[in-house]
């Protein structure tokens, strides 16, 4: 007898060690159209006999503000704690699918699975070895006990599927002096990664994207243009500045802008200033020498913060994995389609049309080399298609400086998409529509891009896009 629970007990032991051994995925996400409350899993002490408790989502049901307390512990903390910003009297938010589907093509699954022996992060985050095809890392390899987890889903979000970039109009309401003063900017944008997608040969070097765009109106911003150049060596060093370039109209040159850890899609100062009877330019923020071109091609956070960013000059760390409710395949038509489309009293809420359940991926950066009162970031990422859904940025002393909710469309299911090998009919990549942020002690502002396009660039627009002569046209 008792040797029997000797084998017993070795067979238990064995198993126990088995389950340590056995790598575990830092997130799980249930099947589509899975809403909560979830299955019980086997083994658990839940009561099967109970009565069966009603799905908190259901596909088609709306929230009005009066049920917005239904949502709280669907939104991060942050989002709930300015509900008074993102939510109002008269919002509809419709909840999509739960848990949906939206594959990258197969090219793309395709490189990623390729990556698995090739790619890794050395000490200080580096991407290593990466070509610029796939995911650096396929997502049901990241183990939750990796203290490197959160640097990988970093990476992911950086080099997910987005077709052949983005480009189209924009707009931006930027709101100041806490929501006093509202602003409006309107111009063209794109980004144009050089890898990732079926292309031509030059994709193969060492340029990881070119950015860029114009602003058309108002008469003090226009005519103001920019690109951006990120080398792959960006990849391996966090130190390596991008190259940027920007057009002053009123000088009709090209200035390079000051050398700065640019970390997403660059985006230069609004106005290009007035000058002033004293021989001194007039700024939104005050006055400068004539020397001010060079402020003028400054970085600034506003329209395409969180599209991109340098993992490696974070340290990241994975946090958990959670249900949120966001806008990812909106259905909503803003601008240039629509330029009427209401934001609510505060200017920000974007809490209509399809919002739908997804599991996120939450991330925490502290910058590596803190600069402008930086100090940390926080992600919600789709685990499924790397693309962001919030981001929460703070300040050195942990006071929050900005959140921020992203809102996508699905090249996949959208009728007017265009048709390529990179995206067709349930397959493509979610589109950067829109993004509204809440800036602390400021104001904030909203970007409107409802006409954006992901195919491949006419040969025409890729040697615009690629070329600083280009922008010493104008263009």
């Amino acid at each position: 007898m008792s040797g029997m629970r000797s084998f017993r007990l070795f067979c238990l032991t064995a198993w126990i060690a088995l389950g340590a051994a056995t790598p575990t995925p830092a997130v799980e996400v249930p099947p589509e159209g899975t809403c909560p409350p979830y299955a019980l899993r086997p083994g658990t002490d839940a009561r099967p006999d109970q009565d069966v408790t009603p799905p908190i989502f259901v596909p088609g049901q709306f929230f009005k503000h009066d049920s917005l307390e239904r949502l709280r512990n669907y939104l991060p903390r942050e989002v709930w704690e300015r509900r008074h910003v993102f939510f109002y009297e008269g919002m509809r938010i419709q909840v999509g699918s739960c848990h949906r589907r939206y594959p990258a093509p197969e090219f793309f699954r395709a490189a990623t699975r390729q990556n698995r022996e090739s790619v890794h992060l050395d000490a200080e985050g580096n991407l290593i070895g990466y070509g610029g095809e796939g995911l650096p890392f396929a997502p049901d390899t990241i183990e939750d006990a990796d203290p490197d987890a959160g640097w990988k889903w970093a990476w992911n979000y950086r080099y997910r599927y987005q077709g052949s970039g983005f480009r189209g109009p924009f707009r931006i309401i930027h709101l100041l002096r806490a929501g006093r003063k509202t602003e409006r900017f309107e111009g063209k944008f794109f980004y144009l990664p050089l890898h990732g997608y079926p292309g031509p040969d030059e994709r193969k070097g060492d340029v990881r994207f070119w950015a860029g765009g114009k602003f058309e109106n108002p008469p003090i911003s226009r005519g103001i243009a920019w690109r951006q150049i990120r080398k792959a060596k960006s990849d391996t060093d966090a130190a390596r500045a991008d190259d940027v370039f920007v057009w002053i109209p009123d000088e009709r040159r090209v200035r390079r802008a000051p050398p700065a850890s640019v970390g997403g899609i660059y985006m230069p100062t609004y106005t290009r200033g007035q000058q002033s009877g004293e021989g001194r330019f007039n700024l939104p923020d005050g006055t400068g020498s004539p020397g001010t071109s060079i402020s003028l091609a400054e970085h600034q956070r506003r329209g395409f913060v969180g599209l991109l960013l340098r993992p490696n000059a974070y340290r990241f760390h994975f946090l958990r994995a959670q249900d949120v409710l966001a806008p990812i395949n909106s259905d909503l038509l803003g601008y240039p389609l629509n330029p009427d489309l209401s934001f609510g009293p505060s200017g920000l809420s974007i809490a209509n049309g399809r919002w739908e359940l997804r599991r996120a991926v939450v991330i925490r950066g502290r910058k590596i080399k803190p600069e402008h009162n930086e100090g940390s970031i926080t992600l919600y990422i789709d685990a499924l298609t790397q693309a962001p859904l919030y981001m929460i940025t703070r300040r050195r002393n942990e006071l929050i400086k900005e959140v921020g909710i992203f809102v996508g469309r699905f090249t996949g299911s959208d009728p007017l998409a265009p048709k390529w090998n990179g995206s067709g009919d349930g397959f493509g990549n979610i589109l950067p529509v829109a993004e509204t942020f809440f800036v602390s002690g400021e104001g904030g502002w909203l970007r409107e891009s409802f006409e954006l396009r992901s195919d491949p660039p006419t040969e025409k627009e890729r040697k615009s896009f690629t070329s600083t002569i280009r922008l010493q046209r104008g263009h």
